[in-house]
């Protein structure tokens, strides 16, 4: 069986308890910064200290919580965007940029490692995931025992369904990283499945999902 090439950095950051994450090639040590938030200094000493150089910096959505620390990178770099989905650029801080829009299903690469993006709406319309090498990070869309809010502007309960349910077709030994620690740091698509009242529900009916999610 092939080795991994990709690594991952998970912190732990702000006072919403929310995740950054370094994910890297290791042998080429390029790295991408998924939802860059809060203590930009703290995410860059570990990439000076693993010696990385960014090359992509990506939002799962585009909620403050989750992107107030991009601009920060997007001064030190002048040659990175910021990668966010089209339907969330209403969600960004006015004037920051460059932005490269995506629409859903595209592949993005760090050296060797392929990164898939997964159209998840329902917390936000432009909310994605990301999935490298067996590991999903799955931003406010699925925690560790729940799911994101579908009671806030632009929120839709149905399409969250629908987004956990795509989440549940993945294998079940997938690697899940959320975007809060809420319940756990981390979990698998199958323990989620089993486990995850909501994921059980979405399974279930639209019409139990919604009277839980809603």
């Amino acid at each position: 069986m092939r080795e991994k090439t990709v690594r991952i950095k998970q912190l732990k950051l702000g006072p919403m308890d929310n995740f950054s994450y370094i994910v890297w090639d290791k042998g080429l040590k390029e790295a991408a910064v998924i939802d860059p938030a809060w203590q930009p200094e703290t995410v860059e000493e570990f990439l000076r200290k693993e010696k990385l150089s960014v090359r992509l910096l990506l939002l799962t959505h585009a909620h403050p919580d989750h992107a107030n620390a991009a601009r920060y990178f997007l001064g030190k770099d002048k040659g990175l965007a910021l990668t966010v989905h089209k339907e969330d650029t209403f969600l960004l801080e006015p004037g920051i940029g460059p932005l490269t829009l995506l629409a859903g299903d595209e592949e993005l690469e760090i050296g060797r490692v392929k990164i898939e993006v997964i159209h998840t709406p329902g917390h936000t319309p432009g909310s994605v995931c990301y999935l490298a090498e067996g590991a999903v990070f799955s931003g406010d869309t699925l925690f560790v025992g729940a799911c994101g809010r579908a009671d806030l502007p632009g929120s839709d309960p149905r399409a969250l369904r629908r987004s956990l349910l795509k989440l549940a077709a993945l294998p079940d030994g997938t690697e899940l990283y959320p975007g809060h620690s809420y319940n756990g740091d981390t979990s698998t698509i199958g323990a989620q499945k089993e486990y995850n009242i909501y994921m059980k529900l979405a399974a279930k009916s639209e019409a139990e999902f919604l009277k839980a999610a809603v």
